[in-house]
This record gives C-alpha cells, sequence and structure tokens, in this order.
C-alpha cells in the first residue's frame, strides 16, 4: 500500500487531555460541529484542527499572512501538534503538520456564518490555573485597569451594543468590488457577530440578519445615522425587546427638521464632559427631552449633542451639532448614560482600527471565496483573546505570544 494512502487510513486525532480547555471553554466542540467543505474522499486533517492552528499561528506578532502561517506550524514541535489534535502518520510515527495551502483553502471554502458563530460572541472567563502568573508586561498593567472599573460597573447596568460597517480595502471580488462587513459589538467588548454585505445591497438590509441570532432584550443599540431606519428600529424594539439611540441626519429629512425645531434653548443641559488629550481638548455637551408627535418608531426622547474642539497646537477651533432619538425614557436613563452611551459608540471603530493597524487587514490580499471573512473572524477572536488576557494593547500580547507554545497556553491548549 503506497505511504500516502497508509497514512490516510491510520490517521488518528488526540483527544484532549484534562488540561486542553479549548481555544476558550467549549470551542473544540464548536470547531468539531462546522460543517467540513472538503470531499470525505482524501481528508487528512480535522477541520478543527485547521481552524485551530490558524487562530494561534495569527496571534504571533508579524504572522499576518498565510506564509506565515506556514511558517508558525513548521516551528511546532510534537507536543504542540499534538495539542491542536493533528493526525497521527504511523509510517513516519509522528504527528503530521499540514502545509499552507491546506489551511488557506478550507478557509476559502469555510462557511463564514458558522465559523462567526464558533469563535466570536460572549465566552466564559477562563481561571488562571494555581501557580500561574501572568506576563510581567500584563502585571504592569493592572493598576491602569483598575482605572476603568466605574465605567464597566456603568456597561453592566446598562448593556449596550454597537453595530458599524467596514470594508477590507485589500480584498475584492471576483468582479472587483471590495468585501465589506457589518459587525455587531459589545461596548467595550468583543464582537459577537459580523456578516459580508453582498455586492448588491447595502448596510440597511443585513441589519435585521445580523441581529437576528443576538439576545438582545434589555440592551441598547449605538449605530450611525444610516441605520436610522423606521422598519429595522421597530423591529428591534418590538421584536428584540431592544432599545435603540438612533442618529439623526438629513438623510431623515422630515425628522430632523422636527428635532432641530425643538426649542434648545429652554433645555438646560443634562451632561458636560471635558477631555483633553490626542493634541485637542474637546468639551461635550448633551441635552435631553422628552418628546412625542416625532411620528417615528418608540421616539421616547429627542438628544443634542454640541461637541467644542480645540486644536491644541494650532488653536484652531470648531463646533459641531449631532441631533438624536432614542427609546429610552429618563426614568431607565440619565443624561450621563446616554452621553457615555454615545460617546462609546466608537468601541466598535476602535476594533476595526485594531484589525488595520496590528493586524493589516486593509493591505491582506486574500481575495478568493471566503478567505477575507474568515481572516477576519480570526482576528476578532484572537484580539478577544489578548484582551481576556488582561492586556490593554493588542501588539503587547501579539509579542509576548510568538512561539507554538506561548500562542497554545494563551488560547487555553496547553
Amino acid at each position: 500500500m503506497p505511504a500516502v494512502a497508509l497514512s490516510r487510513a491510520g490517521a488518528r486525532v488526540v483527544e484532549s487531555g484534562p488540561d486542553g480547555e479549548g481555544l476558550a471553554a467549549g470551542t473544540w466542540q464548536r470547531l468539531e460541529a462546522l460543517p467540513d467543505p472538503r470531499s470525505p474522499r482524501g481528508r487528512v486533517y480535522p477541520l478543527a484542527c485547521l481552524v485551530a492552528i490558524a487562530v494561534c499561528a495569527f496571534t504571533a506578532a508579524g504572522h499576518d499572512r498565510f506564509t506565515a502561517v506556514g511558517q508558525w506550524i513548521r516551528r511546532a514541535g510534537q507536543e504542540d501538534l499534538a495539542r491542536l489534535r493533528a493526525p497521527w502518520d504511523p509510517i513516519a510515527g509522528r504527528y503530521r503538520a499540514p502545509d499552507e495551502k491546506t489551511i488557506r483553502v478550507v478557509l476559502d471554502r469555510l462557511d463564514p456564518r458558522a465559523l462567526a458563530r464558533a469563535l466570536l460572541g460572549p465566552r466564559p472567563r477562563r481561571r488562571r490555573r494555581s501557580g500561574g502568573l501572568p506576563p510581567a508586561s500584563v502585571r504592569g498593567y493592572r493598576a491602569r485597569r483598575a482605572a476603568r472599573q466605574r465605567e464597566t460597573l456603568a456597561r453592566a447596568r446598562l448593556r449596550a451594543v454597537a453595530v458599524d460597517g467596514k470594508t477590507s480595502r485589500g480584498a475584492r471580488r471576483a468582479d472587483g468590488t471590495r468585501v465589506h462587513l457589518l459587525g455587531a459589538a459589545e461596548h467595550g467588548g468583543r464582537l459577537l457577530d459580523h456578516l459580508e454585505v453582498g455586492a448588491r445591497h447595502n448596510e440597511t438590509s443585513h441589519f435585521t440578519g445580523l441581529l437576528e441570532p443576538l439576545d438582545l432584550a434589555g440592551a441598547v443599540l449605538t449605530a450611525d445615522a444610516l441605520h436610522t431606519v423606521r422598519a429595522s428600529l421597530d423591529w428591534l424594539v418590538t421584536d428584540k425587546k431592544a432599545d435603540y439611540i438612533a442618529i439623526v441626519k438629513r438623510n431623515q429629512p422630515l425628522l430632523h427638521a422636527r428635532v432641530r425645531a425643538l426649542p434648545w434653548r429652554q433645555v438646560p443641559a443634562g451632561s458636560i464632559t471635558r477631555e483633553t488629550g490626542h493634541g485637542r481638548a474637546e468639551t461635550r455637551t448633551l441635552k435631553a427631552v422628552h418628546v412625542s408627535g416625532l411620528d417615528f418608531p418608540h421616539a421616547r426622547q429627542a438628544i443634542k449633542i454640541t461637541r467644542w474642539r480645540k486644536d491644541t497646537t494650532a488653536g484652531k477651533a470648531s463646533r459641531q451639532t449631532v441631533y438624536a432619538v432614542t427609546s429610552l425614557t429618563s426614568a431607565g436613563s440619565t443624561a450621563r448614560d446616554l452621553a457615555r452611551l454615545v460617546r462609546e459608540h466608537w468601541s466598535i471603530e476602535a476594533h476595526h482600527h485594531i484589525r488595520d493597524l496590528t493586524f493589516g487587514e486593509d493591505t491582506a490580499t486574500s481575495r478568493t471565496g471566503s478567505g477575507p471573512v474568515n481572516l477576519a473572524t480570526i482576528r476578532a477572536a484572537i484580539t478577544a483573546a489578548i484582551k481576556d488576557a488582561g492586556y490593554l494593547h493588542i501588539p503587547e500580547g501579539r509579542r509576548d505570544h510568538t512561539t507554538p507554545a506561548e500562542t497554545l497556553r494563551l488560547h487555553g491548549l496547553d
């Protein structure tokens, strides 16, 4: 019998030991449940093994392309391959390591929605093993993280989810159009889900498809003016039992005119915040008032936000006014709550910035099949794992996990 055939016939998968908890609690089970796009004939590597290798390899600093994945797996030792559930080759008497092309083809063909459900969304935090210490760089951040506890408590009282789109500028479809993703993320937390926006559609047509599987009961959804759509927000409140804060611009001309015409001069400021940083000083004032007759589904309050910004170097000053409506009442949220929720919408944009700047997503030229979407899902899962480990900065976490052993430990595979 040829050696290749014997290898396939004798392939076996290592069962996880008592220490192998998976990329996160239950993730091995979710990866094993993924629909395999490959033909059953000739399979050598389990699908869960290939996805786990991709996640671990892309975690390491400097590993942003498929060629780097091939280099990473070549450096993995036999113990590392065993933890990754690689198949056993009885002829060579060792665990087999896939090449870069094998992983690339699988990610190009894998169902992106199934992979997103397996890797994204809320996950229980892993408890650190007794006697284990976090890296020195993480221990140095503990004092700085303590300053954020008040914000964390505020989020726990009023959960919020942000929706925003992102274009992968380096990835193009066969017709030349760019790949665009619509995502949902917890304020200050992880990406919950995202999906690809079709070339002949826009973000608003995918709004309900993105949020339908998510548990949004009692949550507040924030989005930009593009998603201030009557049917979408009515569905959100009626079917998902959630609230919203919707930005109102001139794409809703009648609503914008009504909100702008309210007697704002007679409304006292409910929240004033001042911040200095990034070369500018900024003051934000928020006014909120109960309204009726706006002819917009479930609108209970109108909001006016005024931002004054001054460039501390050039001395230039600017003023911007933004209007919004919300289904929240003053009994369920204070003006400070509204100001925080509007301000924290940037957290999903910060997540997109991390993928572009740290992982080089905008310069990645993966263009085949579902590859660009699946790579974006993997980058989001890595970001969540590094944050769960206690890091404030993703590049710091990637630099602390360059070897296979370190990366396996980060994802709970040691």
